[in-house]
Parts: structure tokens; sequence; C-alpha cells
């Protein structure tokens, strides 16, 4: 009976927030979708490299009227006031963690409804956002309805979403070439018709290039690097076991450690005899870092094409990368990078042990791929491209109604 009793006031707590956020929303937020010419469905404004690929398209849409909903809990702050400079932005997850399915209806049912009514909305896109999804059936055929993939992984709980959304989608922007083939194959899984092939594009991601002259590494003390969040698919666990045993062999090494969701594992940081740096949010300590940086490990299950990967190679830095995704695309075995296959994690500690000691063993073949890694960058990594093909993505789209 108490439980009950419990429940049910939890309930009607959770009620009495919902309607009170959902007030808010209709009195000070709605407003922002109506005036927007284009309304953008993202989860996060947290550290992320899908976050910054977010952050950069709608940058390049600064000619636009652009709204963001962002429709989780965001972990940090980082990207916000970014967001705000280029947008406006609204937070929907404090309605819809209440849970209650009358607000959650008219969250809903007052977003779309003034999504299809505005005399000024042309573009709907959503990344990486499931309320997006649910959302994309209700808006009208006549708004131009596009979404971005950076990846996929091998049994991925999207994909069911991905096919039961195709018939809403006038173009689906993949990030490379490797994500557009793991595409293809859940459609032809699915029997989805050839005519949605078409509306499929490749939009490589971009970076800004401040540095335009390469300066050669200090190669006598040799410090590796591992930069992003700390969650399964990334296996910090392996980048741990590298540095565990590199360091137990040799004593010019330091690694080190930087991003989000690692202060619960700083003692299995410790231990491997690593420095955890924090999360680094500026681009200016981003940069320094991998100014100091000899080499880069990803370690990754699965990967669209990592950011870190670009922003470092700007700065002369060897990414060692298991071969996933679309990284080899860009990174050329021996050539500008080292490419490790992804098979057992003892096979994978194995490899990346091999192809530093290598690679220390040679220091004029470490500073060739240190240059050809920074020329690679500058001359595929610039942000213009990026920004022009957004820029006409949308502004195609948005001709054709």
């Amino acid at each position: 009976m108490y439980k009950i009793i419990k429940n049910s006031i939890k309930n009607i707590v959770y009620l009495f927030y919902g309607l009170w956020n959902l007030f808010k929303f209709l009195v000070f937020d709605l407003k922002k979708i109506k005036h927007a010419e284009i309304v953008c469905f993202f989860p996060y404004y947290h550290t992320g490299g899908a976050e910054k690929v977010h952050l950069n398209i709608v940058k390049a849409l600064s000619n636009k009227n652009v709204c963001v909903i962002f429709t989780l809990n965001s972990a940090t702050k980082n990207f916000q006031e970014q967001f705000k400079a280029s947008a406006q932005c609204i937070e929907i997850n404090p309605i819809l963690n209440k849970r209650n399915s009358f607000v959650s209806r008219m969250l809903k049912k007052s977003i779309y409804k003034t999504i299809n009514t505005s005399n000024n909305c042309k573009v709907v896109f959503g990344s990486n956002a499931a309320y997006f999804y649910q959302i994309l059936p209700y808006i009208s055929g006549q708004i131009v309805r596009i979404d971005l993939f950076h990846a996929f992984s091998r049994t991925d709980s999207r994909e069911l979403e991905v096919v039961n959304s195709v018939k809403y989608i006038d173009k689906r922007v993949v990030i490379n070439q490797s994500t557009k083939k793991d595409l293809l194959e859940m459609y032809g899984r699915n029997d989805i018709g050839l005519e949605y092939y078409e509306v499929i594009r490749v939009i490589e991601n971009g970076i800004s290039i401040s540095n335009r002259n390469f300066f050669a590494k200090d190669y006598s003390n040799i410090k590796v690097g591992y930069v992003g969040r700390w969650s399964d698919e990334k296996r910090p666990e392996i980048f741990l076991e590298i540095a565990k045993q590199v360091q137990k062999n040799t004593q010019n090494f330091q690694f080190y450690m930087a991003g989000t969701g690692m202060k619960s594992n700083l003692d299995q940081i410790e231990n491997a005899g690593v420095v955890f740096l924090g999360e680094l949010t500026s681009n200016e300590e981003l940069s320094c870092l991998y100014k100091d940086l000899s080499l880069l490990l990803i370690t990754s299950e699965y990967e669209g094409f990592p950011m870190v990967i670009m922003e470092s190679m700007v700065q002369g830095v060897i990414s060692i990368s298991t071969n996933v995704g679309g990284i080899s695309e860009h990174i050329t075995n021996n050539k500008n990078g080292i490419l490790i296959r992804n098979t057992t994690k003892e096979e994978i500690v194995v490899d990346f042990i091999k192809a530093i000691e290598q690679l220390v063993y040679n220091r004029e073949k470490m500073q060739e791929m240190g240059k050809n890694a920074f020329q690679y960058a500058q001359n595929k990594f610039d942000i213009n491209s990026f920004n022009e093909n957004y820029k006409e993505l949308f502004e195609v789209e948005s001709n054709t109604l």
C-alpha cells in the first residue's frame, strides 16, 4: 500500500513539473521554432566528436535563422555557448524526463504543428537524436527532411529506426564511404527500394586550420595520447594495457589520456602509469596537447572518422589506429599513419606495441610520417569544403519547394 501511495505521489509531482516545463516551453520557446528557417534536432551540446560536427554545421548555416532542439541531458556545457551564438536553442529534456505520456504527447504535437504551420520553416534536420524520428512521420512533406549518420556499429540498435524512416527522408547524409557502405548493406537486408539509395550523399567532416607551417617534433621523449570519451566502443582499456607493457620495457615514453567519463576510472589510469589531463574543452588546450604528442592511439571497435585524428594530423601527430570505419579512407598504412587489424583485444595490444617499437627505432621514418600527416591534413581537412557542401545542401533543398 505504501509503495502504491509513494508511486502515485511521484507521478503527480512528475505531472506538475512536466506541465510547468511544458508551459514555459509553449510561452518562451515555441516562437523560436516558428521563426526558424531550419530546425535541427541534436541530442547534446557536451564534449564529443559528433557534437563538434553538429556545431560546425550550425556555424556553416550562419546566414540562416536556425533553431536547435536538444533532446537529452548534456553531461557538460562545453559547446552550449557556441551553439547559442549561432542559433536559437531549446532544451526539451526537462519535459521529457518526467516520463508523463500526456505531457510528452502535448510537447510532440506542439512541435510538429508549429513546424508545419510556420511560414518560415523550410528544413528539418536531425542527427543522433531518436526524438527526431518520433517527430518525423508528422512533418509535412512540403518541408525538406534531412538526417545525418556518423557511423554504424556491427549490430546497430538503430537499424529499425533507419529503415522505417526512409520514406520520410529527402536527403540522408553520411560522413564517409564506409558509413555509406554500412547504410546500403542495411538497406539490402531490409529490401529497401533502389529509389531510396539515390538520396544518400557523402559530406566529409572538416576542421578549422590555423597553423600552416610544419615543425619537426623532438622524438627524444615519445609522448603518446588517447583523446576521447571513456566508452565501450572506444576500448580505453586497450590503451591502458599498451601503456603498461610499453613502459615496462622502455623508459623514454609518457602516456596521456584526455576526455570525458574518465573520473570513475582514475585508479585504472594511474595504475597503468598514464597521466590524466582531464576534459580539454578549448581548441587552444587541444592544440597545445597535439603539439606535444608524438603518437595518437585509436583503439576503437568502430568509428566513423574521428575528429581527433583530423585535429592531431594538422599538428604532425602520427595516428596508430584500428582499421575500422572510414579511417583507412584517410590513413595510408606506413605513410601518414599506421593501421592495426581489428582482431582480438590481445592481438590488438601486441600489434600496437609492435607498431610503436618499429617507429621508435626509425626516427627518420617518424619524421617523414609526421610531415606526411601534416601535409595530408592541410590538403584534405580544411573546413571550407565542409561549409560549402552544407550550405549547398540546405540551399538546394529549400529552393526545390
